[in-house]
C-alpha cells in the first residue's frame, strides 16, 4: 500500500498540488505544509514543466506534482522509481 499526503498552494498564476509519500504506519495529524511558496516565487515565470520538475527535485518525498495555470491548462508530473 502507498500512502500520500496532499498539499495545495494557490497564488495569482498557479495552482499547485503535491503528493508526498508517507510510511504505511503514518497517522494523520495537522502539520505545516512544505514551504514551497519560496520555490514558486523564485521560479514564478518558468513554464509549468520546469516548475513541476523543480518541485519534484526539491521537496522531500514528493512523488507527483500537478501544476495548473489559473487561466487554463495544467500538467501532471510523476516521479518514476528509477529517478531517485
Amino acid at each position: 500500500m502507498k500512502l500520500y499526503t496532499l498539499h495545495t498552494v494557490n497564488d495569482g498564476k498557479w495552482q499547485i498540488k503535491l503528493s508526498i509519500r508517507r510510511n504505511p504506519s503514518y497517522e494523520f495529524e495537522f502539520e505545516p505544509r512544505p514551504d514551497i511558496r519560496a520555490l514558486v516565487e523564485t521560479n514564478y515565470d518558468e513554464s509549468p514543466e520546469v516548475l513541476a520538475k523543480i518541485l519534484l527535485d526539491s521537496v522531500l518525498h514528493c512523488e507527483a506534482v500537478e501544476v495548473h495555470l489559473l487561466c487554463g491548462q495544467g500538467l501532471y508530473m510523476e516521479r518514476v522509481e528509477n529517478d531517485r
